[in-house]
């Protein structure tokens, strides 16, 4: 259980590398008020992936079994065409992904819109985040009871929120200082993204081609 917990807590972290919370998150700290707001994002952080993360585990997990029953065996001639497909937009990363210097701003610096606001990006991403979509399978495959599995999915989310509330932690130390130094932080987050999503995105696709492979080899 220990180290089924340690894994979880592995993915939240890489999960929690998120350059749009970042930039939002800086964005607000350099506003009146900054706290207030920047806290009302990261709880609309934390409870969008809390619920979205709950939706994706329970009610899609019927419909995704029911896909792969009817699929059958060409579940892996799919996996073999998304895993070139994953190597071509690897390989065009650098040309598709390029580090942004634009920042997501709320249309009101209300308390609540600031809230809705970061519900938004992560209940959009959490669907096609794949550390999220891995803890899910992960926590689905070790068939916890419900109580249990929204405890260790709370405390998931906490970790993934926890870069934003140390960058109000940092601000509180700070002051207006702290922006600066939270606009490194996030371009180099930004820029160590840029670079690494080439190498990622290859080596899911060549793990997806490999698997496949083996299951064709072996079949025959």
């Amino acid at each position: 259980m220990t180290s089924f917990l340690v894994y979880l807590a592995a993915i939240s972290v890489i999960g929690s590398i998120n350059p749009n919370g970042f930039a939002v998150q800086i964005y607000l700290l350099g506003t009146p008020k900054p706290v207030i707001r920047a806290l009302a994002f990261t709880l609309g952080e934390y409870v969008g992936l809390l619920i979205s993360g709950l939706l994706i585990a329970w009610g899609m997990r019927q419909v995704i079994q029911e896909v792969f029953n009817s699929v059958g065996e060409t579940i892996y001639g799919l996996q073999l065409l998304v895993g070139i497909g994953l190597l071509i937009v690897g390989y065009n990363a650098p040309k598709i992904f390029k580090p942004s210097t634009k920042t997501v701003q709320p249309h009101s610096l209300k308390p609540l819109q600031t809230f809705l606001l970061g519900f938004t990006i992560v209940a959009v991403e959490t669907p096609t985040a794949l550390p999220h979509l891995a803890a899910i399978k992960q926590m689905n495959d070790a068939y916890f009871s419900i109580p249990i599995f929204i405890l260790i999915w709370a405390l998931y989310d906490l970790i993934f929120i926890l870069p934003l509330l140390i960058g109000v932690a940092v601000y509180f130390v700070l002051n207006d200082k702290a922006i600066s130094y939270l606009e490194q932080f996030y371009f180099k987050i930004n820029s160590w993204i840029s670079k690494s999503l080439p190498f990622i995105l290859s080596g899911i696709g060549v793990f997806f081609i490999v698997n496949s492979l083996i299951h064709f080899f072996v079949r025959a």
